[in-house]
C-alpha cells in the first residue's frame, strides 16, 4: 500500500508543479487576487490630486489634441499654486507646428516645478531592434525633471494588475514614471547612471522590478477635478498647493482606459487614475510584490504533502475536514502574505492538487471500502440482535471477497426484513389509525386500528389504495408532497377525530411520503361542549336571577325592607354578577382561540381610560396617557387586550386615594429582533407588600390596602391580565413600595413588518 501511495504523491507533486510552473490556473487566481482587491478598499492619500482630460473639458476646448497653449496655461496656472511636483500622463514626443509653442511649455514646465513626462516604449523595435523609446520633444525633455515609462502589465485576461518599475530598450533603463514621482515628493536624488543601465539581454525588452497594484478602490476613488475648470480659475489653488497633481486623459474617447479587479463589465480605469494608484501605492509602502516561482511552489506541495501524510493516516471522514482546512489555510496564508507583507502568492495550484488528491487516490478507498464492509457485516453477523429468532449457522467461509460479501450481506437482509415484520407488528399495536403513504400517495401500510375505522365506515382496506381516497373520507383535501396538515375532521357517522398527517424524508432529505394518525377525540368535544354550556350557564342562567334581585331591591327601596339589609342584599347580587362575569372572561381567555390582529396599543390604552372616566372623575383622580399619538403595533385579540388594560387601570382607580394622578405610558423599545413593546400603568396608591406581591397573579386573592379599607372586587381580575397577556406571548410585572404606589408593566412582542404589510 505504500507504493500506491508514494506514487499516488509523485504524480499529484509532478501535476502541481507543471501548474505553478506554467501558471495554468492563472485565471482563478487572478479572481482570488480581484475578490481579495475588494476587500481591501481604502482611502486614497490626500497629497494626490487629478486633473482630468475629462468629456466635458472635450466638449468646452475642442477636439484632442490641444494645442501646446492649453497645457502652457495649465502648468502657469498650477506654478501659483506651488504643488510639490506634477506628471503628465499624456505623450508629447512629436514637437509642435510652431517652435515657439514649445519653448513656451518647457517655460511653463520649469516655473511649475518639477514636471515629469513620459516616453513611448515601442515593442518590438525597428530591424529586429527588441525595442524603441521614443522621448518627449527636445525642448520639453530638457524642461522635465524626468522622463519615466507609463507601460501597463496586462493579464491573460485583459486587466491591468501590474507594472514594472523598469523597462529597457536594450541599451537604457528607465524608470516608471510613477517611480521618478516618488523620489522627487520624497526630495531624493535622481536616478544614478548605474541605475538606468540594462542587463544584457538579447532579442527583448528587458522588464524587472514587477509591481502588483494595489488598488485603493475603484474608479472616481481619488480626487479629481475637471480641466477646463482649472483654466477657467475655478478651482482654488489651495487645491493643489503642495500636492502631487497627476494630469491626464479620463474621456471615454481617447482610448486611455483599462479593465482592472475593481472594475465592472460595464466600466474600466482611465491610465492616469491608474498610475494615481501606483504612486499611491508607493508613497505608502503598499506595493505587492509577487512571489518568486520557487517559493510558490513550496507553498504549493506543503499542504498537498501534509494531506497525503493524512491518507496514509486518517479514515475518509477525517481527510475530508483536513482537506477542507487545507484549502481554507491555504487561502487564508496566500491572503496573510497579501495583507501583512505585501507578497502574492498565488494558491490556486495548491488549492487544485489538494482537490485532485481525492479522485487519484479513490481507487485506493474503494478497496479499503470493500474490505471495510466485510468487516463491518461479519461484525454485524455477531452482535446480539434487539429481536428474538433462532439461532443460524453461520455464514460459510468464501474463496474470494465478494462471495464473502454476499454471504454476509444475505445475513443482514435476513435481519433487516425481521426488523420491517417487527415494525409493521408494532404499528398493528398502535390504538390510533395510522396510515404510511409513499411519496406517489399510494397507502403502504395501515394497521389493524385503521382498516377497522374504515371499514366501519363502508370503505375497503386502505393498503394499495390512494391517500387522497382515504382523506377524502372525512372532506378534508390530501397535503401536498411536503407539506403538513394537523386539525380536526368529522367522519360521516359524526365522531370526530384529530388527523395529523407529516411528511417524512430518507437521508438525504429528500420527500418520500406521509404518515397519517388519526385519534378520536369525540369524547374530548362532547366535553368542550359541556364545559361551553356551563360558561352560558354562569353568563346567562346566573346573571339573569342575580339581575331580578337588583331590579326588585330597587324597586322596593325604602318600603318593605329595612335600607342596611337592602344595601347588604345588592352587594351580595353585585359580587356574584361580577365573580360571574369574571369566572367567564378568566376561563374564554385561558381556553378559546384569539382572533390575532395588528392593533395599536396607544389606541387600546386610551380606549381603556375613556372607558373608565366615570370611575375616575368620580374619585377626581388624573389618568394621565403618554405615547398616545405614536402607532405601537403588536399582534393581539382587541377585545381581550382592551379588557385586560381595563382591568390594570381600574384596580389603579380602586386602590388610589382621591385626588392622585395615574400615569399610563405605552412605548417601543429596542429594535429588530430585541424590540418590545410596553406598557406601563403606576398610580400614587398605598402599595404593596412583598408578601402580598408574591400572590398577586393568583386566582381570588386580593391586596387588603393599608388601614383595612375595603375595595370591591372577587379576586379574578389580575389573573385574567396575566392569562391574556401570556397568552399574546408577553409577561407582566409589577414593582410596587408601601406608601409610593404601585407600577404594572405589560410587556409584548411588536407585530413584524410582514403582519403589518397584511394589515
Amino acid at each position: 500500500m505504500f507504493i500506491e501511495w508514494a506514487l499516488t504523491a509523485a504524480l499529484a507533486a509532478s501535476i502541481v508543479t507543471y501548474m505553478v510552473v506554467n501558471e495554468t490556473l492563472d485565471r482563478a487566481d487572478t479572481a482570488i487576487y480581484d475578490a481579495l482587491m475588494q476587500l481591501g478598499q481604502r482611502e486614497p492619500l490626500d497629497d494626490i490630486v487629478i486633473i482630468a482630460i475629462d468629456n466635458h473639458s472635450l466638449q468646452t476646448l475642442g477636439r484632442w489634441p490641444w494645442p501646446r497653449a492649453l497645457h502652457s496655461d495649465l502648468l502657469n496656472i498650477l506654478a501659483k499654486a506651488k504643488p510639490k511636483a506634477v506628471a503628465y500622463d499624456v505623450l508629447f514626443v512629436e514637437p509642435d507646428a510652431t517652435p515657439q509653442a514649445d519653448l513656451n511649455l518647457a517655460a511653463a514646465m520649469k516655473a511649475a516645478g518639477p514636471v515629469y513626462l513620459p516616453l513611448l516604449i515601442d515593442v518590438p523595435g525597428p530591424n529586429g531592434a527588441a525595442a524603441l523609446a521614443i522621448e518627449p520633444a527636445g525642448p520639453l525633455k530638457l524642461a522635465a525633471a524626468g522622463v519615466g515609462q507609463v507601460n501597463l502589465h496586462f493579464d491573460r485576461d485583459g486587466a491591468a494588475r501590474s507594472v514594472f518599475i523598469g523597462e529597457s530598450d536594450g541599451e537604457r533603463r528607465w524608470l516608471h514614471l510613477m517611480e521618478l514621482m516618488r523620489r522627487g515628493a520624497l526630495g531624493l536624488a535622481p536616478p544614478s547612471a548605474a541605475e538606468l543601465v540594462p542587463e544584457l539581454r538579447s532579442d527583448e525588452a528587458l522588464r524587472d522590478g514587477r509591481m502588483l497594484i494595489p488598488f485603493a478602490g475603484p474608479p472616481g476613488h481619488f480626487r479629481t477635478v475637471s480641466f477646463v475648470d482649472v483654466v477657467r480659475g475655478e478651482v482654488p489653488e489651495a487645491v493643489f498647493h503642495n500636492r502631487l497633481v497627476l494630469i491626464g486623459a479620463t474621456g471615454e474617447g481617447l482610448g486611455d482606459r483599462y479593465p482592472t479587479p475593481l472594475t465592472s463589465e460595464t466600466e474600466v480605469m482611465s491610465g492616469v487614475e491608474l498610475q494615481a494608484n501606483i504612486l499611491d501605492a508607493l508613497l505608502t509602502g503598499r506595493a505587492i510584490s509577487p512571489a518568486h516561482t520557487g517559493w510558490v511552489l513550496a507553498l504549493a506541495l506543503l499542504p498537498l504533502t501534509v494531506l497525503m501524510a493524512g491518507l496514509l493516516r486518517l479514515r475518509p471522514r477525517a481527510n475530508m475536514v483536513l482537506g477542507l482546512v487545507l484549502i481554507a489555510a491555504t487561502l487564508a496564508l496566500s491572503a496573510a502574505l497579501l495583507i501583512f507583507l505585501r507578497v502574492w502568492a498565488p494558491p490556486a495550484a495548491a488549492i487544485a492538487g489538494l482537490a485532485l488528491v481525492y479522485p487519484i487516490w479513490s481507487w485506493r478507498r474503494l478497496e479499503a471500502a470493500s474490505a471495510y464492509m466485510v468487516d463491518e457485516l461479519d461484525a454485524l453477523a455477531r452482535e446480539p440482535h434487539i429481536l428474538p429468532q433462532p439461532a443460524l449457522e453461520a455464514p460459510p467461509l468464501a474463496d474470494d471477497v465478494i462471495g464473502r460479501q454476499v454471504a454476509l450481506m444475505q445475513q443482514a437482509v435476513r435481519n433487516m426484513r425481521d426488523l420491517r415484520r417487527f415494525m409493521s407488528d408494532t404499528l398493528d399495536g398502535l390504538p390510533d389509525p395510522t396510515l404510511v403513504a409513499d411519496a406517489d400517495g399510494g397507502v403502504l401500510i395501515a394497521n389493524d386500528a385503521a382498516k377497522r375505522l374504515f371499514a366501519r365506515l363502508g370503505q375497503p382496506s386502505p393498503v394499495g389504495r390512494r391517500m387522497e381516497e382515504m382523506i377524502g373520507v372525512f372532506n378534508v383535501p390530501a397535503a401536498e408532497n411536503g407539506d403538513d396538515a394537523d386539525g380536526e375532521v368529522e367522519a360521516p357517522d359524526g365522531a370526530t377525530y384529530h388527523m395529523r398527517y407529516r411528511a417524512f424524508s430518507d437521508s438525504t432529505g429528500a420527500f418520500t411520503g406521509w404518515i397519517t394518525r388519526f385519534t378520536d377525540i369525540t369524547a374530548m368535544k362532547t366535553a368542550a361542549r359541556q364545559r361551553e354550556q356551563v360558561l352560558e350557564l354562569l353568563s346567562h342562567d346566573m346573571r339573569s336571577p342575580q339581575a331580578s334581585i337588583l331590579a326588585l331591591l330597587a324597586e322596593d327601596r325604602g318600603q318593605g325592607i329595612s335600607q342596611p339589609t337592602v344595601q347588604r342584599v345588592e352587594g351580595y347580587a353585585r359580587r356574584t354578577l361580577a365573580l360571574a362575569d369574571n369566572f367567564v372572561n378568566l376561563a374564554r381567555a385561558e381556553s378559546e382561540r384569539y382572533a390575532l390582529e395588528v392593533v395599536n396599543l396607544s389606541d387600546i390604552l386610551l380606549d381603556a381610560i375613556d372607558d373608565l372616566w366615570p370611575q375616575s372623575r368620580a374619585k377626581s383622580i388624573e389618568v394621565h396617557a403618554e405615547g398616545g399619538d405614536e402607532e405601537h403595533l403588536v399582534m393581539a385579540d382587541r377585545t381581550l387586550m382592551t379588557r385586560a388594560l381595563i382591568n390594570l387601570i381600574d384596580n389603579a382607580i380602586k386602590y388610589s386615594e382621591p385626588k392622585t394622578r395615574i400615569d399610563c405610558q405605552v412605548a417601543t423599545l429596542g429594535e429588530g429582533p430585541e424590540a418590545k413593546v410596553v406598557c406601563t400603568v403606576r398610580d400614587q396608591g398605598r402599595g404593596m407588600s412583598p408578601g402580598g406581591l408574591a400572590h398577586l397573579f393568583e386566582r381570588f386573592q386580593r391586596v387588603i390596602p393599608a388601614g383595612g379599607r375595603q375595595v370591591s372586587g372577587v379576586g379574578l381580575g389580575l389573573t385574567f391580565v396575566q392569562t391574556v397577556v401570556l397568552r399574546h406571548g408577553g409577561q407582566i410585572t409589577c414593582d410596587s413600595v408601601l406608601d409610593q404606589g404601585s407600577c404594572f408593566t405589560v410587556t409584548l412582542p411588536p407585530a413584524d413588518h410582514d403582519e403589518t404589510a397584511r394589515a
